[in-house]
Parts: structure tokens; C-alpha cells; sequence
């Protein structure tokens, strides 16, 4: 039987965001805190964010990585059907700062930027689900409760 947690959702569903690989992200399986450190943190912060969490029942929350990251946007570009679109949003994502030069070619769609924040959160839900049932954990929150139908 899954082990129910009432966590803060928003501070939950952020640790699946695709950001910086120096962010750590941990949930507590008794009391569903969630605990980060990221790359703004002094290593006083860092150093107690990794002492609470390396109590019993805490899990880390796994970090996306760059390549993950990567596939995200490719798999959005290659889903493009205008292919004027998808054009000039490749040609962005191969810019030498593909993650900019990807936001600012999509900044020239306002439907298209619609449709990939709606691909990015497909794509943080898909993590957070894949995470729950590997260490099987439901959470007690509507909006889980709606991913998971």
C-alpha cells in the first residue's frame, strides 16, 4: 500500500522542474516537508539542507539532467507541424546558448510559447509520477489526484 503524504504542492511539483543540476531537492516520507538547496545557498544552508535530509525516510528527489532537458525541447520541436515554425525554432536551439536562443525563438510565437509551457508541464508531471510510484507514494492533493487518472 503507498504511503500518503500532505506535502506543500507547489514547493513538491518544483523539484521536478527542469533547472539547475546544482539544486537538491528532498522529500520526508513521514511528514512530506520538502527541503532544497540550490546554487544561490552559502554552504551553511547547503550543509543543513544535507544534514535534515540525511535523517531516515527522506528521499532525494532526482535532478532532470541537461540531456533531459535537451530531449524535452527536441521532442517539442520535432512535434511542430508548421514547419516555417519549427525551422526557426531549431535554428534557435542551435545557437551556442540553445536553451536562450530556443525562449527567444519561441518568444516570436505567443501560441506556440502556449503550447510548449503546456509540453513542460506534461513533461515536470510525467517526473513527479514516475518518482511517486517508484518509491510508492501518493500524495494528498487534488491535483495529484487528477495526474494520476
Amino acid at each position: 500500500m503507498a504511503t500518503t503524504l500532505t506535502v506543500r504542492w507547489d514547493d513538491f511539483e518544483a523539484a521536478f522542474i527542469i533547472g539547475s543540476p546544482d539544486s537538491r531537492y528532498f522529500v520526508d516520507t513521514a511528514s512530506g516537508a520538502v527541503e532544497y538547496s540550490s546554487h544561490f545557498d552559502d554552504d551553511a544552508v547547503r550543509e543543513r539542507v544535507l544534514r535534515r535530509a540525511s535523517q531516515p525516510g527522506w528521499l532525494e528527489i532526482p535532478r532532470p539532467t541537461e540531456d533531459d532537458a535537451r530531449a524535452e525541447v527536441q521532442s517539442f520541436i520535432d512535434a511542430e507541424p508548421d514547419a516555417d515554425v519549427r525551422a526557426a525554432l531549431q535554428a534557435g536551439f542551435a545557437e551556442k546558448h540553445a536553451f536562450k536562443g530556443f525562449n527567444v525563438a519561441l518568444g516570436r510565437f505567443p501560441e506556440v510559447r502556449r503550447r510548449w509551457a503546456s509540453h513542460r508541464l506534461s513533461g515536470i508531471h510525467a517526473r513527479l509520477l514516475a518518482f511517486t510510484r517508484r518509491h510508492d507514494l501518493a500524495i494528498d492533493d487534488e491535483r495529484f489526484r487528477a495526474l494520476s487518472m
